[in-house]
Formats: structure tokens, C-alpha cells, sequence
């Protein structure tokens, strides 16, 4: 029998569906990988093809999904003014498309004076495939948003308009709403599933890496009655690990993980330690796969607290209550005064007497 090299263990012929059987026992193999996403510009000097020569496998780009701009007539439905805002944040190339498409259709010049604030520079040096660069006032983010908000909150006096997907889930919002800085949440566009089952078959796919709660769906919507079997499957974010889930599928991998900041990251070490353990998933799911303890469904409920038990007497009931005790109090202390001087007094008399 002929052995293939994979990694640092010795693989055999492939039985089914990237199991094996050999020396090792009941094995795990990769060797063709969906990523459903465009293929990078430059795929030779990608991370991608990195991973698929040191690994020795086949990795396929697919989006399974697309994106699709609200119209002009219901974007205006929302009663959004493009031109009553003074900043706008732009976290994609999206939604920088979408935005001065809408502004087009609706013939909103955008003035001069119009700050815009980029999650990223390249985010930011997109912006003027629209409008001049160097005439504008644009400002961005090293990556992260809460890189992007040390930049907002020396704008916060700015009146901020957010363009993004309708089905967005982005933390932008709430890193506003925690910095006390208003901010108008604008959908522009959509994402929905892609028409691709007639060019993509997935018989020979041993994994597949989902980006987007869209994804999740739009694969049962091009292969109905889809069932994972072997397959692993690669989810990048909680939502999508979410949906996944409800979809009935298992995650193997979620990213990022704590040592993977991107999917390619968490991908070759995902790799390299299902190599390591000779292909034997469960010896690294722990490490890898998504645990949903914290979904709504099976999230551990706090113990619910006993409410204060209310006071049901009427305020000034109460009122009354407190004055008349202060009376009381007052008269108390006005009789033992009294008491203290006619004492005084007696044993004046008697003294007199002597």
C-alpha cells in the first residue's frame, strides 16, 4: 500500500470522506479545503498557499453569498438625511461602495466639511476611488475598533452617521453607546446567499470555512438535505459558530482563538496539531471547537433575586409617622430635662433644712 506524506505523520488511500484506516487506527485527513471567500489578489504569495504546500492540500475560494444594495426609494423609508451628519464611520470597502452609491441616487453633494472616520488605513485610502483624498478630513483606525474610537472621542461633539450591512453585527454601536457618543445606524446593503451549487460540488471537500451567518445558510440553500459527515467545519466569530450550530452542524474550529488573531492563523495551527495528534480530532477539540455553553439556549441562568418586598403604606402615612415619632422624641427629652431641674431643686431644700 502507498503512503502519502501529510504533515508529521504518515497517511494511507483515502476510504471515505477523509477517514482512514492504518497503523495509527481510525484517521483524519485533509486534503481540499472550502474557504468561502473571493481567492486573495495574489494567491502565490498568500498565507493560503503557505498552508496548502505545507500541508500538501487543495484549497477552493467560493463566496456563498453576495452582496446586494438597498435601493435609493427604501433606504428613504428610514427617514435618514445623509446631509444632516457631520462624520461618517466606514469599517469596509462595502460600505464606503454603498454609501456614495446611495449618496448618487439620492443627488446628496456631500460637502467638503464632511469628516470621515475608517476602521483601517486601507479602508481610508479607498475613499478616493470617490473623492480627493487630500481635500478631505479623514481619519482611521490601526485595526481595531477600539483603536477607531481613541480617534472618535476627540470628534464626539460630530453628529455620526454609520453606513453597513442590514444584517450587520458589528461592535461599532455598542463602543459608541459605551463612550456616551450618538451614532445613526444606517443599512445600506444586504447580504444574501449565492447561486453556486451548479459549479461548486462538495463531495470531495474534507473542510469548510464559513465567514458569515449568510454562509451558513446559503449552504442549505444550495444543497438541501446537506449533512456534515465527515467534514469539519471552520467558523470565523461567535454569531457564525451560533448559526452554525442551530443549523445543526458541529464547529471544530472557531476563530480567532487566543493564540490566532485571523482565520489563516488559526487554520495552519488547527492543522498542525490535528498533525501532531495523527489525525485524531478528538485528542484537539477541546482546544478548537465551539462551545455554545454560552449561547442563549444553554447559557447558565443566574439564580433569579428576591425582589425588595414593597411598603405598601401610603407616603404620607409615612410622613406622618415620621413627625409624630420626632414629637415624641422632642417631648421625651423636654420632660427629663424638666425632671433633672425639679431633682435639682428638692435636694436644695433638703440641704436647707440641715
Amino acid at each position: 500500500m502507498r503512503s502519502v506524506a501529510f504533515g508529521s505523520f504518515t497517511s494511507f488511500p483515502r476510504l471515505s470522506k477523509g477517514r482512514e484506516k492504518g497503523l495509527l487506527g481510525d484517521m483524519l485527513k485533509v486534503k481540499k479545503i472550502l474557504v468561502s471567500q473571493p481567492a486573495p489578489a495574489d494567491y502565490e504569495k498568500s498565507p493560503y498557499k503557505a498552508i496548502a504546500d505545507k500541508f500538501n492540500l487543495e484549497i477552493v475560494f467560493k463566496k456563498l453569498f453576495q452582496i446586494e444594495g438597498i435601493p435609493a426609494l427604501e433606504f428613504r423609508k428610514n427617514k435618514i438625511n445623509l446631509l444632516e451628519y457631520t462624520a461618517v464611520v466606514l469599517t469596509s470597502r462595502n460600505a464606503v461602495d454603498h454609501y456614495f452609491r446611495l449618496a448618487k441616487e439620492m443627488r446628496a453633494q456631500i460637502p467638503i466639511t464632511m469628516k470621515f472616520f475608517c476602521s483601517s488605513e486601507s479602508v481610508a485610502f479607498y475613499i478616493q476611488n470617490y473623492i480627493q483624498y487630500r481635500k478631505r478630513k479623514i481619519f482611521y483606525g490601526k485595526q481595531t475598533t477600539a483603536d477607531l474610537m481613541e480617534v472618535i472621542t476627540k470628534h464626539k461633539d460630530e453628529k455620526f452617521l454609520f453606513p453597513c450591512s442590514e444584517d450587520s453585527n458589528s461592535d461599532v454601536p455598542a463602543a459608541f453607546t459605551k463612550a456616551k457618543i450618538a451614532l445613526k445606524k444606517a443599512p445600506m446593503y444586504r447580504t444574501v446567499p449565492a447561486q453556486v451549487s451548479d459549479i461548486l460540488k462538495l463531495d470531495d471537500v474534507d473542510m469548510l470555512v464559513l465567514f458569515s451567518p449568510v454562509g451558513v445558510k446559503s449552504l442549505f440553500e444550495n444543497y438541501p438535505g446537506f449533512e456534515q459527515g465527515n467534514r469539519l467545519v471552520a467558523t470565523f466569530g461567535t454569531s457564525v459558530a451560533e448559526a452554525a450550530r442551530q443549523a445543526g452542524l458541529t464547529v471544530n474550529l472557531l476563530a480567532p482563538t487566543p493564540t490566532s488573531s485571523s482565520m489563516v492563523q488559526a487554520l495552519e495551527e488547527f492543522l498542525n496539531d490535528l498533525s501532531k495528534h495523527g489525525g485524531d480530532l478528538s485528542k484537539i477539540a477541546a482546544k478548537y471547537a465551539y462551545n455554545n455553553s454560552s449561547s442563549p439556549e444553554t447559557a447558565v441562568k443566574p439564580k433569579p433575586v428576591a425582589p425588595p418586598k414593597e411598603d405598601k403604606e401610603p407616603a404620607p402615612a409615612k410622613a406622618k409617622k415620621a413627625v409624630e415619632s420626632k414629637v415624641a422624641a422632642n417631648k421625651a427629652a423636654a420632660l427629663a430635662v424638666i425632671a433633672g431641674k425639679k431633682g435639682g431643686r428638692v435636694t436644695q431644700m433638703a440641704k436647707a433644712r440641715e
